[in-house]
């Protein structure tokens, strides 16, 4: 049973990297259930947990329950009766967040690392198809939005889009290759798994999606995680030597860049878009971002003044919402992600939600750090500095946050699992193997009896295999 759970989560991830290419090009006439199309998915994972009694059984299950149930209510007594604006709302904030716990019940760290290897590997298409993005004119086919839409993608600088590679929209791009680098700096700090010369284009695909993103969230996420990696490179090995090749390896990327012109052309446009950013804020390109990103915090007090006690709604603030009630996409609440919350579900139990994010968050960093600090394990640390600020306050309604902040929390806890022994005794029975034929021959011939004179000496031969 356990081998179809991993299968099925396969499946989600694999969906969650293709999803936005079907809802743009393949087929764009039905982008709006490609928008739920993981959801059978993660459904018959809960049915398979419960089956083979690997359903997680823990406090936050019970928060999560809890929280569930009361928004309903709350949503009820709000006046929000509109059946589907409501389970569309439960399906943003609770339906695939029991999947964390599912992966870290049935993943160990080598099936962490074989998803790592798919995601580096898969980082190498998504650049090219950015790279084709980039070059392309805004009009282009390649540069389509949802619904094969002209011009349904955010702008960059010099009139060019913020590729999103075969996602629906940048947002994907901002978490795809911060998590890709926390595999990919997993691989040079560690032992090696993955052939050199394919490690270094997965490394060259990372960087050159950096600039070429146009975003400066693609940028700033994927540096958080080579800070982390750097922070923790001694605890990931107890020998100094063994630092010196993932240093060697990012100096050989570093000269190998210098000599890609679509690195070179790419740097020059995020450099336009981070000036033009300077020039919108006063010349504060570094304060703007910064403001944006702790606004959320400071406008909390707000929210909660505004909000009314039962709140609007759960899913009255999402775009799909939006449609239902009002016929028009758009953030009809807030487009912060507490503010949001506070706004569908009020005061009281929308921050009691924040509050679960919150301890969700803590709760693995903790384990994460645990894992580093007794079992030199820092993959989970990676992942987490890669992803935490969507599990955190990303806004889950888009369904590619949603599922890189579950994904996320999933394959921390799948990576602090040791391989189990089974796995390491059969390791160990095929290296025994080799001399299982002589000792086999030794003690077959002090069985034999004593040669008598009625027949000759039986001579023994060990057979080479």
């Amino acid at each position: 049973m356990t081998s179809w759970i991993k299968k099925l989560i396969w499946v989600y991830l694999v969906l969650l990297l293709i999803e936005g290419a079907f809802r743009k090009w393949w087929l764009p006439s039905m982008a709006d259930a490609f928008l739920v199309v993981r959801d059978p998915v993660v459904l018959a994972i809960y049915a398979l947990a419960f089956v083979s009694g690997t359903f997680p059984r823990n406090s936050f299950m019970v928060a999560l329950g809890g929280l569930a149930a009361a928004s309903v209510v709350a949503s009820v007594l709000a006046g929000q009766t509109n059946p589907l604006v409501v389970a569309y709302g439960m399906r943003i904030n609770y339906l695939h967040v029991p999947l964390i716990w599912v992966m870290g019940s049935v993943l160990n760290r080598k099936d962490v690392e074989r998803i790592g290897t798919f995601f580096l590997v898969a980082g190498i298409v998504m650049t090219w198809v950015m790279v084709k993005q980039f070059n392309s004119p805004m009009d282009a086919s390649i540069n389509r939005g949802v619904g094969a839409e002209e011009g349904g993608q955010i702008f960059g600088a010099d009139g060019r889009i913020r590729p999103p590679g075969l996602f629906a929209f940048i947002t994907g791009p901002q978490l795809f290759f911060p998590l890709c680098a926390a595999f990919f700096f997993d691989q040079i700090g560690g032992a090696k798994r993955m052939p050199w010369y394919l490690l270094v284009a997965c490394g060259l695909a990372i960087a050159i999606a950096l600039p070429v993103s146009i975003s400066r969230y693609v940028m700033i996420g994927t540096g958080i995680v080579a800070v982390m990696f750097l922070i923790t490179l001694p605890l990931s090995s107890s020998r100094l030597a063994s630092m010196g090749r993932p240093l060697i390896l990012l100096c050989l990327l570093a000269v190998a860049l210098s000599q890609l012109p679509v690195f070179k052309q790419g740097t020059t446009v995020f450099m336009m878009r981070w000036d033009q950013a300077a020039h919108e804020s006063d010349g504060q390109a570094w304060g703007s971002l910064i403001d944006r990103t702790f606004r959320a915090f400071t406008n909390t007090v707000y929210f909660v003044e505004q909000a009314p006690f039962f709140g609007h709604g759960i899913g009255v603030g999402s775009n799909v919402g939006s449609r239902l009630l009002y016929g028009t996409m758009g953030f009809v609440l807030a487009e912060e992600e507490w503010g949001k919350v506070i706004l569908e579900l009020g005061p009281i139990l929308g921050f009691a939600f924040i509050l679960f994010r919150t301890w969700l968050s803590i709760h693995l960093g903790l384990e994460a750090w645990r894992a580093a600090r007794h079992d030199h394990n820092t993959l989970p640390l990676l992942i987490w500095a890669a992803l935490v600020f969507a599990i955190f306050q990303g806004q889950w309604a888009p369904p590619t946050v949603l599922g890189f902040a579950v994904i996320g929390g999933g394959l921390i806890l799948g990576a602090i699992n040791p391989v189990p022994v089974v796995e390491t005794e059969e390791a160990a029975a095929i290296a025994e193997a080799a001399s299982t034929p002589l000792i086999l021959a030794q003690s077959t011939h002090a069985a034999l009896p004593t040669p008598s004179d009625r027949r000759p000496p039986i001579v023994i031969r060990s057979v080479e295999k």
